[in-house]
């Protein structure tokens, strides 16, 4: 599946899915197109789903020292 981008050279562009989170981290992407939503969204000022939040442990998980 390919996502509409656009880059902060203000090129657009549409790359594969699997390669956002990866130009994102790159900060190479300024906004990305969400299907699911209907709308651009912009990095860094709207909410994104990172694998980070995904593998992150759930909270209160974690054990007090002792």
């Amino acid at each position: 599946m390919s996502i509409r981008v656009v880059f902060y050279d203000n090129t657009c562009d549409m790359i594969p899915d699997f390669i956002l989170q990866l130009g994102i981290v790159c900060n190479k992407i300024k906004m990305f197109y969400r299907s699911s939503e209907k709308r651009w969204i912009i990095v860094g000022a709207d909410p994104i789903r990172t694998t980070d939040q995904v593998l992150a442990p759930p909270a209160g998980s974690e054990r007090r020292a002792s």
